[in-house]
């Protein structure tokens, strides 16, 4: 079977986070847990399972991020998979997008996020906020990233939206977050 040839984006340190789209040790299958119901298997069961995933998926790439960056995602985590604060018709958070978005996190080097969220299919949501707009970017299990920028200019608001490879999106979100 051929693969197509993928050109990698290294890292300063010589670390590729991206080469392991096509041979990552994270599948990119989910659990049925993704899809199911929180209703029907309890929010107190599913939702501390699937934080320690996401918690363990960030333990992956530990080594190449700081204590205080570590401690910020899993605090999110713990926000976001609350089950107290759980909405029962919301989707469980899928684990291949957080993984997309910690490679990506990596890659780009901009660990200066303002918060993270959940869609309703259960991909990961990021928001960059700055002195003159907002980037927003959905991370899914495909290497995909939808985005959203808004900034404005001294001519007026300037709206974007598109979507890019995630590896592409490495040099997209530059330019998008140097305007904010």
């Amino acid at each position: 079977m051929n693969q197509p040839a993928i050109e990698h984006v290294v890292g300063e340190s010589g670390r590729n986070y991206l080469s392991s789209l096509m041979n990552s040790s994270h599948s990119n299958t989910q659990p049925s847990a993704g899809t199911v119901p929180v209703s029907s298997v309890g929010a107190e069961t599913i939702l501390p399972s699937r934080a320690m995933e996401l918690k363990s998926a960030t333990g992956t790439y530990a080594m190449y991020l700081s204590f205080e960056e570590r401690a910020r995602l899993f605090a999110e985590i713990d926000y976001l998979l609350d089950p107290d604060a759980w909405v029962e018709e919301d989707a469980i958070p899928l684990s291949a997008p957080y993984v997309n978005f910690l490679k990506w996190l990596l890659e780009a080097k901009r660990l200066d996020w303002s918060s993270l969220g959940l869609d309703a299919d259960g991909n990961l949501l990021c928001a960059y906020l700055g002195e003159r707009g907002t980037v927003t970017a959905a991370f899914h299990a495909a290497p995909v990233v939808h985005w959203t920028s808004n900034v404005t200019t001294e001519d007026g608001v300037e709206l974007s939206a598109g979507q890019s490879p995630l590896r592409a999106f490495v040099t997209t979100a530059a330019g998008l977050l140097e305007k904010v």
